[in-house]
């Protein structure tokens, strides 16, 4: 009994020391992500701390204005120097790393972020019912792909949203209703990567008479509005006021439906036709009603392709996706799953790469939009997949019939 507990024990310790040495890594590499995301996310946690209004343009170029050290092209402005681009209940959340210097508050932050990830994929691969035999594989796919790599070296938040997502995920197959509920609501520290996932989850909620899910994601949701008004009481107006019309100025340049046809079609309104169209073509492909873990597979590549602010980093919660198509293309008995296991596999692990390699040649990244479309048509074909009953009861069923 005493050898079984220990090995528990033992691996939670060897996977804390790596958690600690990876985050200490990527922040130094980084050099605490001064002229990168992470940078935004501290300073504007720090705004509060300090007594400040982040929304306050004079207040926030004062601290985040100037050149920085870069990893590799020397002395460079931040990344956010204009303003804050996150709504305050993010700053909020953030407020521990806040109160903390930046050479401390960095490698935490990456600790955090990558122990998150962990935990998302373990979640995710579980939610779905995937098999042991292919949890390497999931889970290799994930820690070697584009998304996870450019979280090293940026510091963004895409590792917590992908342990949130996985949170949301497992909480929604095992019927844990007030989780899910909070999990949903706090993937809104981001909201430009869930502007579907959120209200679409909701109304299968209620739908499913799911009521603790939709009440405890509504209470969450308030306490989230109400409780940084104590700090700065008109900032969702500010906030608003400030990212709509910048968010809608740069949609042209991104990896999105918008930044796709702006760069492809000469004009940004087409992404309201692909989009649309992509929609159609994964309902058509589905044919079937969608229970909730498969909503949620599916809204969120959809969430990608048709928010107007969105980068390659923000793919890894395509995880999630991801974790789905692999789980059902592996199913015992399913007929014509090859092809689709072979697909999902490029596209969580070549095609990224390719694209974002293409990127630097082009001076964009508008084509890699092309990652979340074909990762939403995956899950649409690995919605329908049903498995293939063994001759006998397949017999006996014809015979029913």
């Amino acid at each position: 009994m005493n050898r079984e507990g220990a090995r528990p024990r033992a691996a939670a310790v060897i996977i804390a020391v790596l958690l600690v040495v990876a985050g200490e890594i990527a922040a130094q590499g980084s050099l605490d992500y001064q002229t990168s995301d992470f940078f935004c996310l501290y300073h504007g946690a720090r705004s509060l701390v300090l007594g400040h209004d982040p929304y306050d343009s004079a207040w926030w170029q004062s601290v985040t204005g100037g050149l920085h050290p870069d990893p590799w092209r020397g002395q460079l402005p931040s990344s956010c120097a204009v303003r804050y681009a996150y709504p305050l209940w993010t700053a909020l959340a953030m407020v521990p790393f806040g109160a903390l210097p930046l050479d401390i508050a960095a490698p935490a932050w990456m600790i955090l972020s990558i122990g998150a990830t962990v935990f998302g994929v373990r979640a995710l691969w579980r939610s779905v019912g995937g098999t042991r035999e292919n949890a390497a594989l999931f889970a290799a796919l994930v820690f070697t792909s584009q998304p996870f790599w450019l979280l090293l070296i940026t510091g963004q938040m895409t590792g917590i949203m992908l342990g949130l997502s996985g949170a949301l995920a497992i909480s929604l197959a095992r019927a844990r209703e007030t989780r899910a509920g909070v999990a949903l609501a706090l993937l809104a520290l981001k909201p430009q990567l869930v502007v579907l996932t959120i209200p679409v989850i909701l109304l299968r909620a209620l739908s499913d008479r799911r009521r603790r899910l939709v009440a405890s994601a509504v209470l969450a949701a308030v306490a989230m509005i109400a409780v940084p008004m104590v700090f700065v009481p008109s900032w969702l107006l500010e906030w608003i006021g400030q990212e709509g019309p910048s968010r809608l100025r740069v949609a042209g340049l991104l990896p999105t439906a918008w930044g796709f046809s702006a760069d492809v079609l000469g004009d940004p309104l087409w992404g309201a036709v692909l989009a649309v169209a992509l929609l159609a073509a994964c309902l058509a492909i589905a044919r079937r009603g969608l229970d909730a873990l498969a909503l949620l597979a599916l809204s969120i590549p959809l969430s990608l392709v048709v928010t107007p602010h969105a980068w390659s980093y923000d793919f890894l919660l395509l995880a999630g996706p991801w974790a789905y198509v692999l789980a059902r293309a592996r199913r015992p008995r399913a007929a014509g799953t090859s092809a689709l296991f072979a697909a999902s596999v490029f596209v969580a692990s070549t095609l990224p790469w390719l694209l974002y390699a293409l990127a630097f040649t082009r001076g964009g990244e508008t084509l890699s939009v092309v990652v979340p479309a074909a990762t939403a048509l995956l899950v649409a074909a690995a919605a329908r997949i049903q498995p293939r009953l063994p001759r006998s009861q397949a017999a006996r069923s014809r015979a029913r019939v």
